[in-house]
């Protein structure tokens, strides 16, 4: 039978000292148990969020997508957002096609590349998604709330270390 190490021991284990399991795995301590956790429910958060909004989950991530890209300044066309749902074109031109007849999203010319187009969020569309995610958003935000500015710094600084790991993971080729 396994032993697991005792949650009071695993919340002072550091980095440098999480013991291997068999087979390469390392041994999880607190914060990579809270991330775990974190991660779920975000999964979970995600499929009751695109039920209460009556969307399959692939066209809320195209919103989400959409938004996200807009608001960096970096508009993005169907075979962008395709690649970025994990879809094939057709796939991802079936969702915004859907989108666009259902009102949630526009299709324009892309501005500087008559070829391309440039997805948008209308402004129905956004009210519809906000009105469900916005109070998610919003207890995620207040989450932070009791923090000092040290506690804040050292969550930030591991939040981007674990996306940075998340890039490093995507970016690296197959094994095996």
């Amino acid at each position: 039978m396994t032993q697991h190490q005792p949650r009071d021991e695993a919340a002072h284990t550091t980095a440098g000292q999480r013991p291997g399991r068999p087979g390469g795995m390392p041994e999880s301590d607190a914060l990579a148990q809270a991330l775990r956790e974190v991660l779920t429910l975000t999964q979970l958060a995600r499929g009751v969020l695109a039920e209460r909004l009556e969307m399959p989950l692939t066209n809320v991530e195209a919103v989400e997508h959409v938004m996200l890209a807009k608001g960096a300044g970096e508009p993005i066309g169907p075979a962008e957002l395709a690649r970025r749902l994990g879809v094939t074109t057709a796939a991802g031109t079936q969702s915004v096609n859907r989108l666009v007849s259902e009102g949630h999203m526009s299709r324009a010319p892309h501005p500087h590349d008559g070829r391309r187009q440039v997805l948008d969020v209308t402004d129905s569309g956004f009210r519809h998604v906000m009105g469900e995610l916005g109070p998610l958003l919003e207890v995620l935000f207040e989450a932070s709330g009791g923090l000092s500015e040290a506690e804040r710094q050292g969550a930030l600084a591991y939040l981007r270390n674990v996306a940075r790991a998340y890039r490093t993971y995507l970016e690296a080729p197959r094994s095996g």
